[in-house]
C-alpha cells in the first residue's frame, strides 16, 4: 500500500488559472468529473485502503470464530431463537387466539384495538363513550381472564 498514489485511478490537476480539474480514469480513459464526485470517490478509496491496512494479516473464518471461545456459538445464540422457544411461543399464541375467541365480542374488540392494535386507552374510551379508567379496568380484567385460560 506504500505506492497507492501511483496506483490510484483519480487525479486532481491544477490549471494555469489556479482552478482545478478533477479526473477519474475509467477503462484507461480519463473522465473529467465535478469536485463533489472526485471528493466522494477519493474518500471511498481512502476508506478501502484504511480497511485493507487495518485488516492486513487478519483472516476471518468460521473455524477461527469457533475456536475463539465459541464466538460463533455466542453470536448465533444472540440472534437466533431456539427451536424450543419458537415452538413454545407458537403454542402460546394459539392458546391466546382460542382464549380470545371465546370472549364476548365487546371484550374482543377492546383487546384487538388497545393491546394488539396500539390504540390508546383514551382514544378507545372516546370511541365507546366511557372514561379511560373504565377502559383500563376492563382491559386489566380481560387480560387476567385470558391469562388464566392460557395457563390452564
Amino acid at each position: 500500500m506504500q505506492n497507492w498514489q501511483e496506483q490510484r485511478n483519480y487525479r486532481k490537476r491544477k490549471n494555469t488559472d489556479g482552478s482545478f480539474t478533477y479526473v477519474i480514469s475509467v477503462d484507461d480513459t480519463d473522465v473529467e468529473v465535478s469536485a463533489e464526485v472526485y471528493t466522494a470517490y477519493s474518500q471511498e478509496d481512502r476508506r478501502e485502503r484504511y480497511c485493507a491496512e487495518r485488516d492486513a494479516g487478519r483472516l476471518l473464518s468460521f473455524d477461527g470464530m469457533d475456536e475463539d471461545d465459541g464466538l460463533l456459538s455466542y453470536l448465533m445464540d444472540r440472534h437466533a431463537e431456539s427451536a424450543e422457544d419458537t415452538a413454545i411461543r407458537g403454542m402460546l399464541i394459539k392458546r391466546a387466539m382460542v382464549a380470545l375467541s371465546v370472549l364476548p365480542p365487546e371484550d374482543q374488540r377492546l383487546i384487538r384495538a388497545v393491546v394488539m392494535g396500539g390504540v390508546t386507552e383514551e382514544a378507545y374510551a372516546e370511541v365507546i363513550g366511557v372514561t379511560q379508567v373504565a377502559v383500563h379496568k376492563r382491559k386489566k380484567r380481560i387480560l387476567g381472564t385470558l391469562s388464566k385460560q392460557i395457563q390452564s
